[in-house]
């Protein structure tokens, strides 16, 4: 399998972040709706995916503590790695956000964050 094979099965695997259905739960008596909860994991796992894809980078490679700098994104790569991101997930990012993101972390808080909030 040559390594565009591999890639094109990677992304055809990625799908949207679950995110955990919303029900009425009773506590004390009293009724409460809990908060839909975004599934982080799922958000990580995708953003290092996509990161992966974006840098042609071996995936393992890539952690959640990783700097963009240290994968050796330039600043190109970087405008890339967002555009990709707002593209999968369906969010839009401010620039003056996206300009502190230096970690997949980061990227992964900011984006589990619009989702949470839609």
């Amino acid at each position: 399998m040559s390594a565009s094979m591999i890639r094109k099965a990677a992304t055809a695997r990625v799908a949207a972040p679950r995110v955990q259905a919303v029900r009425p739960v009773v506590v004390r008596g009293r009724r409460v709706i809990t908060c839909a909860a975004v599934d982080k994991e799922k958000v990580l796992a995708d953003v290092r995916v996509i990161i992966a894809e974006q840098l042609g980078t071996e995936l393992e490679k890539i952690q959640a503590e990783s700097k963009f700098v240290d994968l050796g994104a330039d600043s190109l790569d970087t405008v890339e790695i967002m555009m990709a991101l707002e593209e999968k997930f369906d969010v839009s990012f401010e620039e003056e956000n996206t300009e502190k993101i230096s970690t997949v972390q980061q990227a992964a808080d900011m984006i589990a964050g619009q989702i949470a909030s839609k």
